[in-house]
């Protein structure tokens, strides 16, 4: 009988021992979580910040192009042809 209580208790320990690690396991994947949220975070103001970025780069570009670089005065005419070619079937349309 008593080696039934000792393997009783032995058991009930290790089940504590269990429940406590799993607690502590619990705040761990909670905090790691918290971090994942902050990551995320991070991560979106970085891709915004990199958009600007390039939306800023485009435009600089552009009105480069329309001081007279000619690096970008092929590209401007381009994209200023493609623009009047839209309009023009813009306007087909509605007609």
């Amino acid at each position: 009988m008593s080696k039934l209580l000792n393997r009783i208790d032995q058991i009930e320990l290790k089940v504590k021992a269990l429940i406590h690690e799993n607690q502590r396991l619990n705040k761990e994947l909670g905090s790691k979580q918290e971090s994942i949220e902050g990551f995320k975070k991070q991560l979106e103001e970085a891709q915004e910040t990199i958009k600007n970025g390039s939306e800023t780069i485009v435009m600089l570009k552009t009105a480069n192009a329309m001081l007279g670089s000619d690096d970008y005065k092929t590209k401007t005419k381009l994209k200023i042809n493609a623009l009047v070619r839209e309009i023009d079937q813009c306007i087909a349309q509605l007609a």
